[in-house]
């Protein structure tokens, strides 16, 4: 699994205008310094959306998540927090994200190197 950081550099080169102000709270939001992923991927699989994350962490194409399902997968007290973070609105925010979140996860795991647990009524696809 890559570091975060190097992923933001990645993804400044593709969107630098979106993702400068966004750097932090993309750290934040992917795991800290490490870039663990596995609370991310945890959250989206409790809000029955891990077939969205799994998606981007595998070598298939990404699926795309909306604001609408970001939002309480995320949280209002954590969108509030990391908007704040990233000197945002928090709905504006929320738009940067869904651009920029499932590329951010495809290029930390180029391996699939993150297992996601399996939905009920989903098959488990690590």
């Amino acid at each position: 699994m890559r570091l975060i950081h190097a992923v933001i550099e990645d993804l400044r080169a593709l969107h630098d205008k979106e993702v400068t102000p966004m750097g932090s709270a993309l750290i934040e939001l992917l795991g800290g310094e490490r870039g663990s992923l596995i609370d991310p991927a945890d959250r989206f699989t409790e809000a029955g959306l891990g077939h969205i994350i799994a998606s981007w962490i595998s070598n298939g194409p990404n699926l795309p998540v909306s604001t609408h399902d970001l939002r309480p997968v995320l949280g209002e007290a954590w969108v509030e927090e990391l908007a704040t973070l990233a000197g945002l609105e928090s709905e504006t925010f929320l738009r940067c994200v869904v651009h920029l979140l499932p590329e951010a996860v495809h290029r930390m795991t180029p391996e699939s190197g993150v297992e996601t647990p399996a939905e009920p009524g989903r098959p488990h696809h690590g």
